[in-house]
């Protein structure tokens, strides 16, 4: 599934080029002499090993989830692996906790590993099995990201204050996104991290509105400091932003972090290193770790920067501020994931009055973005028949692919909107290609069979 702009945080990825810079600097480094070469096995040995006895022991005393050992959940998992495009599910297991609310992913000689504490596993005795799928999706999308295999690539990185933290913070928000999104609930996916701020009793009754202000209004030097230490950012901020990224909540703003710090952190760090190539590395760099700060202080749907007045206009549905900013031209900016107002429009209103403006104006109905995605394939896996319409009269490419081939047939194929039979006939009738296959060989009537749907095939072969 090619859902990178809206389900990936843009700090993970330019927080992962810089970590991944700072490590290959250290192994080459270390690869310069022979004890550096037994520094790196050692390291990687204590690693293995303690992973591995830790596993061991999950694993002799667990309970693994199964076909015939909760079967429910273990059908859920199979799932959400499908939906994940997880080509090959993990062992589940449960195990006691003694109170503690946690679950984990984990992977040890290629296989992964997902475990759940006992106490998050009874919440599907409180009525609240959506909120354990969202917490199964969320390791899941570790898996699916590979989280657990960077870390330990990028273990030298570690060695730069605040930034394996930071990196550890993206990733965790990316995976809230995920979960949040294969659930298709913002609400479960907010009460589940409730779950964890205050127990699998009372989340209910907490009122987080206020919980979120309780962070908004806290100025402590220390809460600051544990922050940027910790490999979790605050679960206020994961439930602003998770509901914030499912559009149940406005943009919300935290304290701002004291950049300079982060930014003098990373100075001291190229200091010590030393040599002009790191000092190059720095210019690169800095710029992005401030971006990463102001990325956690504020959360808008998408989290991304270059969001125009005429973009906000459309993502708020508000027709006078949109109209006055299209009398005023700039209509082909752009955002940083290369998104323009016809791809909002063709993300965000319920009518398609603006779509249908923005087009009369002009507005190239083949437009990509970064990710080689088109307003059409956001209108046809969305499911909107009246702007999938409008876009093809308006000569918009139905067999326009993205950068992993992906045409509007098949994301509509894939995403299974409600009304997909009414965009499969449309699309086909406009030209589109049903045999088209992407970059892994797949069609869509390849990927309508793998989701069981027949009657799927007969109009795509039709």
């Amino acid at each position: 599934m090619n859902d990178s702009k809206q389900l990936t945080s843009n700090s993970e990825t330019s927080l992962f080029v810089i970590l991944l810079v700072f490590s290959i600097m250290a192994y080459l480094f270390l690869l310069f002499s022979v004890i550096g070469v037994v520094i790196i096995l050692v390291l990687w040995f204590i690693s293995f090993m303690s992973n591995g006895l830790f596993l061991g022991q999950i694993r002799s005393n667990g309970v693994k989830i199964s076909d015939s050992q909760y079967p429910f959940i273990h059908q859920t998992v199979q799932e959400l692996c499908r939906e994940m495009d997880i080509l090959k599910a993990p062992n589940v297991y449960v195990i006691e906790s003694a109170g503690i609310l946690n679950a984990f992913a984990t992977r040890l000689l290629g296989r992964n590993f997902v475990v759940l504490y006992s106490d998050i596993f009874e919440l599907i005795e409180e009525e609240a099995e959506e909120e354990v799928t969202f917490i199964l999706a969320h390791e899941l999308a570790h898996i699916k990201r590979n989280h657990i295999m960077k870390q330990l690539l990028l273990l030298p990185g570690n060695l730069v204050p605040f930034l394996g933290s930071a990196y550890s913070r993206a990733c965790e928000f990316t995976c809230d996104r995920m979960g949040a999104h294969y659930i298709k609930s913002g609400e479960r996916a907010g009460n589940a991290l409730m779950i964890l701020a205050v127990g699998k009793r009372l989340y209910q009754s907490v009122n987080k509105d206020v919980y979120i202000e309780q962070l908004q209004t806290e100025k402590s030097f220390f809460v600051w400091l544990s922050e940027l230490l910790s490999t979790h950012p605050p679960l206020p901020k994961r439930i602003a932003a998770v509901e914030t990224f499912m559009t149940m909540r406005e943009k919300t703003y935290f304290p701002a972090p004291r950049k300079k710090i982060l930014i003098l952190s990373l100075v001291a760090f190229l200091f010590i290193v030393g040599g002009v190539g790191s000092a190059v590395v720095a210019s690169i760099m800095i710029p992005s770790l401030a971006s990463v700060s102001e990325e956690e202080r504020t959360f808008t749907d998408g989290e991304v920067t270059g969001v125009t007045p005429l973009m906000e206009a459309i993502m708020s549905q508000d027709e006078e501020e949109f109209e006055s900013h299209i009398s005023a031209g700039n209509l082909e900016a752009i955002d940083s994931d290369g998104w323009n107002a016809l791809h909002y429009a063709a993300q965000y209103p319920e009518k398609e009055q603006m779509l249908e403006s923005l087009l009369d104006l002009g507005m190239e109905p083949n437009a990509v973005d970064l990710y080689g995605i088109s307003p059409l394939m956001i209108t046809s896996r969305n499911g909107d028949v009246t702007k999938v319409e409008l876009l093809l009269e308006a000569g918009a490419d139905p067999n326009l692919m993205d950068q992993d081939g992906w045409t509007s047939l098949i994301y509509t194929a894939y995403m299974e909107p409600e009304n997909r039979e009414e965009i499969y006939e449309i699309l086909l009738s406009g030209g589109a290609d049903p045999y088209h296959v992407d970059e892994s060989g797949y069609s869509a009537m390849d990927y309508a069979a793998d989701a069981g749907n027949d009657e799927d095939i007969r109009l795509l072969s039709e």
